[in-house]
């Protein structure tokens, strides 16, 4: 099993970091579907009070597309923090991939993205964003997915309300990765992911903990939170002279 995939891809899910940005208000986000796969009550739940807890955590995390966000994430496996904004599709995340990878920066701006990865490239890889597939590992802009927010809830399977702004519930990973070899390779394991989830007083998610230890023991619970919401998102180009376009195959297979 490739544990670094792995844990790639659930970031992917359900941390997701608002890593999927996009612009606000399009058609795609009114035909996002609701954690039972209606269209209709997701727009009910984005527009009117909650009528249960899977509508409210449905409106919680769709709250994460209208607004720049800190993300900040830890595991056994990946640690990361950064900023993000769906409506400049700006973000710069820096990703420490331990014994694994190192540590990786990514910085995108509209549809370009830079990556950098310590102790291997001395300069920044640069791809087109929209060649990685809505599914890529390292495309932090797929289009009709901001926030990351329709993927998580396509993978919602169950949700309860354990408190003022708690959640819990199981996630289904194959629900929401259903073309992922590796997800597929778990079998029936990817179906039941615990998790807990919190939302702050204006009904945003802030928090996302995540059990993958049942997916594979070395991998722990994933947890992220959201926060500085609105902030400023202004990443750096990085210079001409310290960039290099990213070779065919590496973009490849980065994507989805």
């Amino acid at each position: 099993m490739n544990t670094r995939r792995l844990a790639t891809t659930g970031v992917a899910l359900v941390a997701a970091l608002a890593l999927g940005l996009t612009g606000c208000g399009s058609k795609d986000d009114a035909d996002a579907p609701a954690a039972n796969g209606s269209a209709g009550a997701s727009a009910a739940a984005a527009t009117s009070a909650p009528a249960d807890p899977r509508a409210e955590l449905t409106a919680a995390a769709l709250k994460l597309n209208e607004n720049s966000v800190r993300v900040d994430m830890k595991s056994s496996v990946i640690n990361g923090s950064g900023l993000m904004d769906p409506k400049t599709k700006n973000a710069d995340m820096t990703l420490d991939l331990g014994a694994q990878g190192g540590k990786v920066r990514v910085v995108t701006i509209g549809d370009d993205a830079w990556l950098k990865v310590s102790g291997i490239s001395d300069k920044w890889l640069h791809m087109d964003a929209t060649k990685l597939g809505a599914n890529g590992q390292m495309n932090l802009m797929p289009d009709g997915d901001p926030g990351g927010a329709k993927k998580m809830i396509e993978g919602v399977v169950e949700v309860q309300k354990t408190g003022e702004r708690a959640f819990s519930g199981t996630l289904d990973y194959t629900k929401a990765n259903p073309n992922d070899k590796d997800i597929k390779a778990l079998g029936a394991k990817a179906k039941a992911v615990p998790f807990t989830a919190k939302t702050d007083t204006e009904g945003r998610l802030v928090e996302l903990v995540v059990d993958t230890s049942v997916l594979h023991p070395s991998l722990g619970t994933m947890t992220t939170t959201y926060s500085d919401f609105g902030a400023t998102v202004s990443p750096e180009k990085p210079a001409a002279s310290e960039t290099k376009e990213a070779p065919e195959s590496l973009v490849k297979s980065f994507g989805g």
